[in-house]
């Protein structure tokens, strides 16, 4: 096991501040995107405007920082290039995809089944000794996500293929952050994020450009939603991700990663406004408890 995979306290605690910020920033990206979909934009646009904005920002970052980008790019560049073009691509299609038939309170629920795929990963791929309290994290996460979500679930209009993509999603993400976890150990954060998003923008630069949708915003007023989407909601939160990842590892990653369930809970509340019920309020408490007693329990060891 290499040493990144067993930091120091100081290390951990850095990268568990960095996943932790990186997670609570991504939950900002539906509240900036909402104006972007009313004014016509299609979710593949916004996309490739949130990884390539970011881009124009984490390929200088990773020039100046690397210490040597071309010989990163060989090691570890590559896999993450082609994980983001694939697998990346992927991951987002299918929750996008999802969310357009099937209820999001459901896509989101399921979804929260993915870091208990990540912590198996981790146990049969890279052999790491998974806890009880990362197990009874994981799942306190996922009977929060389902709380938060219970008074609107129900299958709805849902369609065969937005159940699929329903399903595969958290299975893809999985193996989008294993493969992400493997090489991110043999780069720097910013050359690491870089690669991701390089991924990740020519495969929606394809995507707009084969399906004929439009490379450019429809007014001047989307620019600062773009901008704030691929800033804040992209650049900060790969980066974030880049640094904690091999530092902690996918399973651990993966639980804290729920705070961007709360993040999106409390800008509907405090935002846009919505009501939040009991039960609603229960998931969100189950999950920050989940989060909270997996590193407390850490800390002690």
């Amino acid at each position: 096991m290499s040493a990144q995979s067993q930091p120091g306290p100081g290390v951990e605690a850095r990268a568990v501040a960095a996943a932790a910020f990186g997670s609570s920033l991504v939950g900002t990206v539906p509240y900036f995107a909402i104006g972007l979909y009313k004014s016509g934009m299609d979710v593949a646009s916004v996309l490739f405007w949130r990884y390539w904005i970011a881009l124009a920002v984490l390929i200088p970052l990773a020039w100046w920082t690397s210490p040597g980008l071309r010989a990163e790019w060989v090691v570890a560049g590559r896999g993450l290039f082609l994980n983001g073009i694939t697998f990346g691509l992927a991951q987002t299609y299918t929750y996008f995809r999802a969310v357009q038939t099937v209820p999001s309170s459901v896509v989101v629920t399921v979804f929260f089944v993915y870091p208990m795929i990540t912590l198996a990963l981790d146990r049969y791929l890279y052999g790491l000794q998974i806890r009880w309290q990362s197990i009874t994290a994981v799942a306190l996460i996922f009977v929060g996500a389902l709380l938060a979500g219970w008074p609107s679930l129900g299958l709805g209009d849902a369609d065969p293929v937005g159940l699929l993509c329903v399903l595969a999603t958290p299975v893809i993400f999985s193996i989008y952050i294993a493969i992400a976890y493997r090489y991110t150990r043999q780069a720097s954060p910013f050359a690491s994020a870089s690669a991701i998003y390089l991924g990740l923008g020519c495969g929606y630069g394809l995507v707009v450009a084969l399906f004929g949708m439009s490379f450019r915003p429809p007014n001047a007023g989307s620019w600062p939603s773009l901008i704030a989407i691929g800033l804040v909601g992209g650049a900060i939160q790969i980066a974030s991700f880049a640094y904690a990842l091999p530092r902690l590892s996918a399973g651990r990653y993966s639980i804290l990663v729920g705070l961007e369930l709360v993040t999106v809970v409390l800008i509907g509340v405090m935002v846009l406004g919505e009501q939040l019920t009991l039960v609603q309020f229960a998931g969100i408490a189950l999950v920050v408890i989940g989060i909270i007693a997996d590193r407390l329990v850490r800390a002690q060891r």
